[in-house]
């Protein structure tokens, strides 16, 4: 029997999550580097929240208390300003961590990755971690199509974000239907 608290619970993190977006300022009203450092607080703040509404297989963790790692490749200021932000919270119960990756790094044990548009071997990175339980995260509107799970976009001066179910699939991850109603897009099959 489905009890009434893990409905309210992801109603509550679905309007939190719709809040974040409603909130977003608008990233071309400032200068160019101001503009980008408002972009980079957005999607920092988006990848500490897609862990909420992200499901991995169980062997993705080594135990009930591993922590959920975000890795960050290309931007170490972004990984710096992440940390920041996560330090002392938890997802699902679970620690964040943040860790910098860097072209020839292991990515074991990371479990969401961004890859900065100007990141050393990018697309290497992401298909490298093709039919691996690793949401990989990039931005631009060709992200998708580098094979990136998610990949940030700007909409109408705004960061939006856009979903492969395709490629959630063939990563062996699940996306909550919170997450989906929010995306600016959905590409690929519904499950």
């Amino acid at each position: 029997m489905r009890t009434r608290t893990p409905l309210l619970t992801r109603a509550l993190m679905s309007a939190l999550l719709g809040i974040c977006l409603a909130a977003a300022p608008a990233v071309s009203a400032q200068d160019d580097e101001g503009a980008l450092a408002a972009q980079r607080r957005i999607e920092a703040a988006y990848l500490y929240k897609f862990g909420a509404y992200i499901t991995w297989p169980a062997d993705s963790f080594a135990g009930p208390e591993s922590p959920l790692v975000i890795g960050v490749a290309g931007d170490d200021d972004m990984a710096d300003q992440l940390a920041g932000l996560v330090a002392g919270r938890s997802v699902n119960g679970r620690p964040v961590t943040v860790r910098s990756v860097h072209a020839g790094q292991s990515l074991s044990g990371v479990h969401l990755l961004f890859v900065a548009a100007g990141a050393v071997q990018g697309d290497a990175l992401i298909a490298s971690l093709r039919e691996k339980p690793t949401v990989t995260v990039t931005e631009g509107g060709d992200g998708l199509d580098r094979g990136a799970d998610m990949t940030f976009v700007v909409v109408n001066d705004r960061v939006r974000f856009d979903v492969s179910l395709d490629a959630a699939q063939r990563d062996g991850v699940k996306f909550s239907s919170q997450l989906l109603s929010v995306a600016d897009k959905v590409t690929g099959a519904k499950p």
